[in-house]
């Protein structure tokens, strides 16, 4: 199962490049949050004013700090941007802390780091995107699924190829990357349900992609997600759409199917007409006719 899949080439340097991107920038993440964690033990509370640290604004008052002490308003109001012109004072509050050449030597090392990961990702970035750009026309009808976006759908190629000829139907796909729940009974019960393939990289890529998915406003995996969850709760919900999506994800590539969205009412046309069928069937069990309002 696992690992029984090996892709071409040029699909495997793809598959290699987004892992490569991803562990990037799960460093680049670590290493903000050490910044953040910097910045407490100095009393620097830039980002209880910006929304973003690493924002345009965040960085100027970053690069600032990695060359000076005594910072005016006046170089603030220069450095700040967008609507937190406005906000000068407060941002000339926010870094009054005891950052010390200890902080600054930390904090110079930190964002060195931070940028040559950001310039490797970008590069990595280039290079996957020359390596993909004969599959587009795929790479967008991927794209149209909710929770995918151009570079996820290079991560997915590069994860099961371009064909998935070795997967002979939707079941066996969504089974390989561990998307199925388990069979595990003995005597008639059932212990559980959980997946024998516990860390699949496409397991967590479709995930990942279903947690995005289900924040798309009007579409049938955010109103699947939030039915599943009422009565099986989060963690089963959100791999259950990730299921859907791993399977809308093998039509589209075995079988060149293009993407379209039932829409956020489709379960509730379904409900409702299931509700008429069976109170048809219960008026007929006890002799009556259910006929439609024409009020």
């Amino acid at each position: 199962m696992k690992g029984s899949f090996i892709p071409p080439d040029n699909i495997r340097e793809v598959r290699d490049l987004t892992r490569l991107i991803k562990t990037y920038t799960e460093t680049t993440a670590d290493y903000k949050r050490r910044i953040h964690k910097l910045f407490i033990t100095a009393n620097i509370k830039i980002d209880s004013v910006v929304s973003d640290l690493f924002g345009k604004t965040g960085r100027n008052l970053i690069n600032i700090l990695c060359t000076k002490t005594d910072i005016s308003i006046e170089e603030i109001q220069e450095n700040a941007s967008g609507s937190l012109k406005s906000k000068v004072k407060e941002l000339h509050a926010s870094i009054q802390g005891f950052f010390k050449d200890h902080h600054r030597f930390q904090l110079i090392g930190m964002m060195d780091t931070i940028a040559t990961l950001e310039a490797q990702i970008k590069a990595i970035n280039q290079r996957v995107s020359k390596l993909t750009q004969e599959h587009e026309d795929l790479l967008n009808r991927l794209d149209a699924i909710p929770g995918i976006d151009k570079k996820s759908a290079q991560a997915i190629i590069g994860e099961i190829g371009i064909t998935l000829e070795e997967f002979a139907c939707v079941a066996a796909f969504v089974s390989w990357a561990g998307l199925c729940p388990g069979n595990n009974e003995s005597a008639g019960k059932r212990k559980s349900g959980r997946s024998p393939v516990r860390n699949h990289p496409l397991k967590t890529l479709l995930i990942q992609v279903a947690w995005a998915a289900i924040k798309t406003k009007g579409s049938y995996y955010k109103a699947k997600y939030y039915k599943l969850k009422a009565k099986r709760g989060a963690k089963k919900a959100i791999v259950a759409i990730a299921h859907r999506i791993g399977k809308a994800i093998y039509n589209i590539i075995k079988n060149g199917d293009t993407y379209r969205d039932l829409g956020e009412d489709f379960l509730t046309g379904s409900e409702k007409e299931r509700a008429i069928y069976n109170l048809k069937k219960k008026a007929d069990a006890l002799g009556y006719n259910v006929v439609p309002c024409t009020a």
